[in-house]
């Protein structure tokens, strides 16, 4: 049984009303706020009824009657007959039918309540489903059309606000969340096989956050109001996140995660060794982001990589992921460096080549093949000494950064072994971050390579105007590019965040089907031409928790908000974990006694 709904006014007939904008004069026993949805019914000759949905945009008051601003005290003393006027703009969200007129002066404006509601946000239409992406200010899920999510028409999301004040990371989180840890989102996803084999990956880049997505927030128990906005968004439980993997570079120990907030035995050193360091073609995200291709280290960088690729060999007897760089490449071996990644490196004496065990040695090697004339000329091409020496500078100041990152015995990041991996890079130096935001980009890019788009596999990256600069070259920006332009296509959505959308390379923010918007900066916001002019304004004012979000079948942003989490988003949240304060404090008692004891730090 379809509800009446409530009478909020009627259609201002003083002022001119247009199939885009029109304004109501409220009733006076009715209050109104900002972004909420009304329709109005206008009867026609030939199309018969016509409902116009809308949504405020901006409210307006004033003493009709009173022309001078002394004029105030006296209507409020009654000695000067005046009227409460209040008015209310409106930005027309649809028409239904599609028949584009204003609507009638006088009309009556009604709230958009029930099925009304539904028609003004085109919820009637997302029938491939419905992923509630945040509540009204009336405290109402808002929905974003399944199809724009999981690539099948559409996919990427775009999130843009001051770094601290506009929650980038943590509406993230909650989309990947409603996605992936309640019966509704998961149900969207698909089959049971689609479903249990959708991947995320998370970049970690502010200090240990997101190393703590597993265990419950203490604070959320005294946030009752909170509890019930998750309830009202269909999640009656909510929780930790329950699949989660955490990784972390090594430290001062052997194939031990640097980590200090939790447990060592709860994350996993990650890293490459030589062998996949050469086959994945990771040499290329060594190159920096100020490389340009007219420099011709990136040429350098290219036959320098093949040669790795033709010369490749395991030495006999050592499974510790060491390369052994033949002198002399296999006979018939093609420079396709494609083709080569893909052959399988045979085994082959010690003495047949170089053995390389880490970065420092494989920098070392192309240092004594550019020393050598005729190797030389075979590795670097017709580069000149000053090129050559440009591009082992670039390795060189890369030693100490990459240096933990690469080495014998190490373990990649699996994607096998859980739905959820955070990969911290918080302590890596911004070329190391590139590089390891690179390496593993590429890995889930050429994975999914002729697949299908199914299982999906996602991408939470911050800070995106780091690895995606609006101006300039590198292979890292290529790659992020070139998921955004198809990545949809075979199932890989990128989740990308960032201060200003101006920042980033302009294909980036485009190629997004939902595009998210917190606290702007002011010089910023004249940036977000999606956005009307009244929630730009007001964009440079949201509160933490307030998003004003953009999708393709709702012509006007909505703005929402989202309930505090209910799993940890910091250390400081994080509830107590008596494991990891133990291996922090054995950490500090190990350093005291190697230097002696307490009374010689003294």
């Amino acid at each position: 049984m379809t509800s009446t709904p409530t009478r909020i006014g009627l259609v201002d007939g003083s002022v001119a009303s247009d199939s885009r904008i029109f304004h109501i004069v409220l009733d006076p026993d009715v209050d109104v706020q900002l972004d909420e949805l009304l329709c109005v019914t206008t009867e026609t000759a030939d199309s018969g009824a016509v409902t116009h949905y809308g949504v405020v945009t901006e409210l307006r008051s004033r003493f009709e009657g009173a022309d001078l601003p002394s004029d105030t005290s006296r209507v409020v003393e009654q000695t000067l007959p005046a009227v409460l006027v209040r008015r209310a703009e409106i930005r027309v969200l649809r028409v239904v039918p599609e028949v584009f007129i204003p609507p009638r002066p006088g009309a009556p404006a009604m709230r958009a309540e029930g099925e009304h509601r539904a028609r003004a946000l085109f919820e009637d239409v997302m029938t491939r489903g419905r992923l509630p992406v945040g509540l009204d200010l009336g405290g109402e899920p808002v929905h974003a059309d399944m199809r724009f999510v999981d690539g099948r028409s559409g996919g990427h999301v775009s999130i843009s606000g001051i770094s601290g004040v506009a929650t980038k990371t943590s509406y993230a989180l909650f989309l990947l969340y409603q996605l992936l840890e309640t019966d509704q989102g998961m149900d969207l996803l698909g089959g049971r096989s689609e479903r249990e084999n959708v991947r995320v990956l998370i970049f970690n880049t502010k200090g240990e956050d997101l190393l703590h997505l597993d265990r419950p927030n203490r604070e959320f128990a005294r946030r009752p109001e909170d509890r019930a906005r998750w309830e009202a968004l269909g999640v009656a439980t909510p929780g930790p996140f329950r699949s989660v993997r955490l990784y972390a570079p090594r430290g001062s120990e052997a194939n031990v995660a640097n980590v200090r907030s939790r447990a060592a035995g709860d994350v996993a050193a990650y890293g490459w060794t030589p062998q996949r360091f050469i086959r994945e073609q990771l040499l290329q995200f060594c190159v920096s982001a100020g490389d340009e291709r007219s420099t011709q280290v990136g040429l350098v960088e290219q036959l320098i990589r093949v040669q790795l690729l033709r010369r490749l060999a395991r030495p006999e007897g050592d499974d510790s992921g060491a390369a052994l760089i033949l002198e002399d490449p296999p006979a018939g071996v093609g420079t396709d460096p494609d083709q080569l990644a893909r052959r399988e490196p045979q085994s082959a004496p010690a003495s047949a080549g170089r053995i390389v065990g880490d970065f420092g040695g494989l920098i070392s090697l192309l240092e004594e093949v550019a020393d050598d004339k005729a190797l030389a000329k075979e590795w670097y091409g017709r580069a000149t000494a000053g090129t050559r020496n440009a591009f082992l500078r670039r390795l060189w100041k890369l030693r100490p950064r990459l240096g933990p990152l690469i080495g014998r015995d190490l373990t990649p990041v699996s994607a096998e072994n859980g739905r959820i991996h955070v990969v911290d890079i918080s302590r890596l130096h911004d070329d190391a971050q590139r590089f390891v935001v690179g390496a593993l980009l590429a890995e889930v890019w050429e994975t999914k390579q002729g697949t299908g788009r199914t299982p999906l596999r996602f991408v939470l990256l911050d800070e995106l105007n780091k690895y995606a600069p609006a101006t300039g070259y590198s292979p890292l920006k290529e790659l992020l590019v070139d998921i955004a332009e198809r990545g949809r296509s075979l199932g890989v959505l990128l989740v990308g965040a960032q201060q200003a959308a101006s920042a980033v390379t302009p294909a980036l923010p485009r190629n997004a089907s939902l595009k998210v918007v917190g606290r702007l900066d002011a010089s910023e916001s004249d940036s977000y031409r999606f956005l009307s002019p009244g929630l730009r304004q007001r964009a440079t004012r949201l509160m933490p928790g307030t998003m004003v979000v953009s999708q393709p079948v709702v012509p006007e942003p909505i703005p929402i908000r989202f309930p505090f989490p209910p799993f940890a988003t910091n250390p400081d949240e994080a509830a107590r974990d008596v494991e990891a304060e133990k291996t922090e404090t054995e950490r500090i008692l190990r350093n005291v006694r190697s230097y002696g004891g307490l009374e010689d730090i003294l």
